[in-house]
């Protein structure tokens, strides 16, 4: 069945919590995520970004020690153009970086990407509606929408932790697997979805990528409810 978009509602309440990137919580929104493993990009690069970012945030007002509740109030604040403006340089580096297929791409294996394939359909009409996602070598685009009261958190830890474990006990895999922080970003409306999914359904091939990725179309989007 084809689940109904949801897009962010900026009237609506948001939930906001922060790591090295904020992350946005609206109950039932439809969200494009981003998740990678641990050697995908190059430590020194990775530090250079937290430190670019922390002289961002350091210049509006954010810096150590806050409390992760005043970090999050205070990043609401910033001028939503700047604010937009930034967090789109920042994913526009990450997705460049991850396409020039670093570290040791593990889901250029076909038993490791169909596992992982299966395990973002596991909870897909239970904890979430899984919309359309590609495999990369060495990271996963994802359209999710969390149900009402679930969240992505939760399903993303999940997710991480059973393909570690399966993955390590197949001999794939030795060591950290994924990197703990996920990109996500609250889809604001039809024209981004269509945007999204495009992207998602042409990254293969744009990296040069499409005999070692996995791409899944979900079936169309419904309006919301």
């Amino acid at each position: 069945m084809s689940p109904h978009f949801t897009a962010f509602n900026e009237r609506a309440p948001i939930e906001i919590y922060y790591r090295n990137l904020p992350h946005w919580h609206q109950d039932g929104a439809t969200c494009f995520i981003t998740f990678r493993l641990a050697d995908s990009i190059p430590r020194a690069l990775v530090e250079q970004w937290i430190e670019e970012r922390q002289l961002w945030l350091k210049a509006h007002g954010i810096m150590e020690p806050m409390e992760q509740a005043d970090r999050a109030t205070a990043y609401a604040k910033i001028d939503p153009r700047q604010r937009r403006n930034f967090e789109r340089q920042n994913a526009r580096r990450l997705l460049s970086e991850l396409d020039r297929c670093r570290g040791c791409c593990l889901f250029k294996n076909s038993v490791a990407r169909n596992l992982l394939a299966e395990s973002l359909h596991h909870n897909d009409g239970t904890h979430y509606h899984s919309g359309d996602f590609v495999i990369m070598p060495n990271h996963v685009h994802w359209i999710i929408q969390p149900l009402k009261g679930s969240r992505l958190w939760k399903s993303m830890r999940a997710i991480k932790r059973f393909t570690a474990t399966q993955l390590t006990h197949q001999k794939l895999h030795e060591g950290k697997l994924w990197q703990n922080e996920t990109y996500d970003h609250l889809i604001r409306n039809r024209a981004e979805l269509n945007r999204i999914r495009a992207y998602i359904a042409d990254n293969p091939k744009k990296a040069n990528l499409s005999p070692h990725a996995f791409t899944h179309a979900t079936a169309d989007w419904l309006d919301e409810k």
